[in-house]
């Protein structure tokens, strides 16, 4: 299998190299083991080790159209039946004279790249060359059955000094586009670098497309994903001083980025919730917006204070502009690794692939078992739904455990809306009337009255009643699903501002406001019929 000892070594020297983990590491070869048994959710993968990653086949054959692949460290799985199951298909050879190394891709030609044809599979990790680190791809044109060596794009560097990460778009005008971090030029610590071939053979063009002014920055791990509004969206992380905090750039045509000195923007919520280390993107169709959602996974959570979050390694991002630009929200991660940390195996570089609806999330994530083996878990998570029109709902707050109630059994305008103890009486069942975008009217049973975001303010900490309803925007609620049952409520007044248990009260009649995103508890709602 791939995770021998020479390849597990290799991982150690490269990570513990990059000065990318503070803490300690742990393998089976060691003979204390400092790590924490396996926390992670979700199924494991037999015959899998680290770095996932997964694609839905959409350009080759019509009989394999739908079919997903993933591959885990050059470990190549199938599956038929939209992830649930998996077949162990084999692992990716090494030419003569090479060793891999670690972070592996691998990707689909979704066009005729000159002698690539559509539908070919290509794998590509960091190897040594001999003594050389080097990118190497192979490839297949059965689905992943067999593969064959195809192509070395970039090759220098020593053992100190390597080449890692590579990931792959089309830009534009048809060239397929390699990016790799590439930690061999004197400019300096790491850089990111990109390299094009138009006929499927020849490589040119190379050039930076992240080389900070600050010698001793990072950029790492970039992940390109072309988006609906054509923007292509770029994660990366960027180690040294901004400790591997996770930022972004944009392209408008898959090949120019800006200028290279250029860091990026750094990803957070609104209540300034970032990760650090190893992020990965896709997009999804969404339920919420005509541009769809922007998904990111990053292995580590902190708040905006620097402390980790206590949601870490349970969430995703979520943004739903074309481009990437603005807050993030988060929603549930599939498969949950809450021991993350920085470190190459617990949610690192985890995999996200969305189902073509939208209705789901498949993830591949690596955690350490029970013997301190770093292995790849599976779970898809529902999301994207919305609530059934006129349909009636008590809402139960997560933090709380209360109901959304008509405080006192009101029946006039301004009526505090608060939270008691749930008691499945008329005043605190809620009919849900689609206003268009995934937004409701929420209107109480027993009144006739719509919750209200009063005055439709647009300050965070303003108090929410009762009022007749009138499908103003201050009765409108866009419903974000968070993939486990449970819901944000998001004012429509102000797009950052969701309903919330003031303070995280659990004392009866508090009342309910509207506070700024901050992914927490009071502001998680379950719907039960």
């Amino acid at each position: 299998m791939f995770a021998s000892l020479a390849v597990v070594t290799l991982h150690l020297f490269k990570l513990t190299h990059t000065l990318r983990y503070r803490l300690a590491f742990c393998t089976s070869l060691l003979i204390v083991s400092v790590c924490p048994v396996k926390a992670a959710t979700g199924t494991y993968l037999p015959n899998s080790t680290l770095y996932p990653r997964l694609i839905r086949l959409a350009h080759g054959p019509a009989s394999s159209s739908g079919t997903i692949i993933g591959s885990t460290a050059g470990n190549i799985f199938q599956s038929t039946n939209g992830g649930s199951g998996w077949t162990f298909l084999g692992t990716v050879p090494t030419a003569s004279g090479s060793t891999q190394r670690c972070c592996g891709t691998i990707y689909e030609i979704p066009q005729a790249v000159g002698s690539l044809s559509a539908g070919t599979l290509l794998y590509a990790a960091s190897y040594f060359s001999n003594s050389t680190p080097a990118i190497e791809i192979y490839k297949s044109s059965d689905q992943g059955h067999t593969w064959i060596y195809y192509s070395t794009p970039v090759v220098r560097g020593d053992s100190s000094h390597g080449l890692w990460e590579p990931e792959f778009t089309i830009a534009n005008d048809g060239a397929l586009v390699m990016f790799w971090s590439d930690e061999t030029d004197s400019c300096c610590s790491q850089k990111l670098a990109q390299i094009r071939t138009y006929d499927g053979s020849t490589w040119q063009s190379e050039t930076n497309t992240v080389a900070s002014t600050i010698p001793s920055d990072r950029p790492g791990m970039a992940v390109v994903t072309k988006l609906p509004s054509g923007i292509f969206f770029m994660s990366y992380e960027l180690c040294g001083p901004a400790a591997c905090t996770v930022f972004y750039r944009t392209s408008t045509d898959g090949w120019n980025f800006g200028s290279s000195s250029n860091v990026g923007t750094k990803i957070q919520t609104a209540s300034g919730q970032y990760f650090e280390h190893a992020p990965n993107n896709t997009w999804s169709p969404s339920v919420l917006s005509g541009n769809g959602a922007t998904l990111l996974v990053g292995q580590v959570l902190h708040e905006s204070n620097g402390s980790v979050s206590v949601n870490n390694g349970k969430v995703l991002f979520a943004n739903l502009s074309s481009d990437g630009s603005g807050n993030w929200y988060t929603i549930a991660a599939p498969v949950q690794v809450p021991t993350a940390y920085d470190n190459y195996c617990p949610n690192y570089s985890s995999a996200l692939l969305p189902a073509t609806d939208g209705s789901s999330i498949l993830e591949f994530a690596s955690d350490y078992n029970a013997n301190n083996v770093c292995v790849t878990y599976f779970a898809s998570e529902a999301w994207n739904q919305l609530p059934a029109d006129s349909t009636t709902y008590t809402f139960i707050n997560q933090q709380a455990g209360m109901c959304l109630d008509d405080y006192g059994w009101g029946s006039t305008n301004n009526t505090i809306a608060d939270l008691w103890d749930c008691t499945g009486s008329v005043i605190q069942r809620w009919t849900v009337h689609n206003q268009g975008s995934g937004y409701f009217s929420v209107q109480n049973q027993y009144t006739g009255l719509c919750l209200d975001n009063t005055g439709g303010s647009a300050n965070a900490g303003n108090l929410t009643t009762l009022w007749g309803c009138v499908n103003n925007n201050n009765q409108k609620w866009r419903f974000m699903d968070l993939g486990n049952g449970q819901y944000k409520l998001q004012a429509t007044s102000f797009s950052d501002l969701m309903l919330d248990d003031t303070g995280g009260s659990t004392t009866h009649g508090t009342q309910l406001q509207v506070w700024t995103d901050n992914g927490l508890a009071p502001q998680h709602w379950i719907l039960q019929q």
